[in-house]
């Protein structure tokens, strides 16, 4: 054989070797662009683990944690999760994953009945130099509040919406990039039940703040990462 033949043919299975393994193939129906993340949010357990399809893919999640994004193919799964060794099982909340995009689920509720529940989005990014921010009441124990935010275009304290009741969320709030501060009072008083550090939000970010029950009383408030 010619070298030049040789060199076709290695070529040719080299070739072939790709166009079966590449993931982005034509053939491919294994996709998993989607992403999930899980926050642990029932203040009695320290962590959990993550139940999707009726599999473990993430154990002992810390409370009030983000989770690692767990990678999946697009369109619709079953999450849940469940107390530390807890055996696999079917069933739980739906959730449908979309492309390029992560989708949080934040575990409210008690040890014996966890209650997974998606975070929506307007599907609207910022306008150019800006970014925004909402908060998610999720602290099932805290009493009726009051929730402000402060932020670098507008450094005095305002009330995101009022009333602000519990599983509810606050619209998108679109701000100069910076630090934002976010202040949780007993309702119709200036008593402090929580206020936030410094959370950055640059230009063109998209952030949720989490208001969860805290260990010990109280409420914890928990940013998520960009999304």
């Amino acid at each position: 054989m010619s070298s030049r033949s040789s060199w076709l043919l290695t070529a040719l299975v080299a070739l072939a070797a790709c166009s079966s393994d590449d993931p982005s193939g034509p053939n491919n129906t294994d996709n998993t662009d989607g992403r999930l993340q899980v926050v642990p949010g029932v203040s009695a357990l320290a962590a959990v683990d993550v139940v999707v399809d009726g599999q473990t893919r993430l154990t002992n999640v810390a409370y009030g944690v983000p989770s690692a994004a767990i990678a999946l193919s697009l369109g619709a799964h079953q999450v849940k999760v469940v107390p530390p060794g807890t055996a696999a099982t079917p069933g739980g909340t739906t959730v449908t994953l979309q492309a390029n995009d992560t989708t949080r689920v934040v575990v409210i509720g008690t040890p014996t009945a966890m209650t997974p529940i998606a975070l929506g989005d307007t599907g609207a990014a910022p306008v150019p130099g800006k970014g925004k921010l909402r908060v998610s009441h999720l602290a099932a124990n805290a009493p009726p509040i009051d929730v402000y935010r402060s932020q670098p275009d507008f450094p005095s304290f305002v009330k995101l919406m009022d009333p602000f009741p519990f599983q509810s969320s606050s619209s998108f709030v679109e701000g100069a990039p910076g630090n934002w501060l976010i202040r949780v009072t007993a309702k119709g008083t200036n008593q402090v039940l929580a206020e936030s550090g410094p959370i950055r939000v640059d230009a063109l970010w998209v952030r949720t703040i989490l208001l969860l029950d805290a260990f010990n009383g109280g409420i914890r408030i928990t940013p998520l990462g960009e999304q």
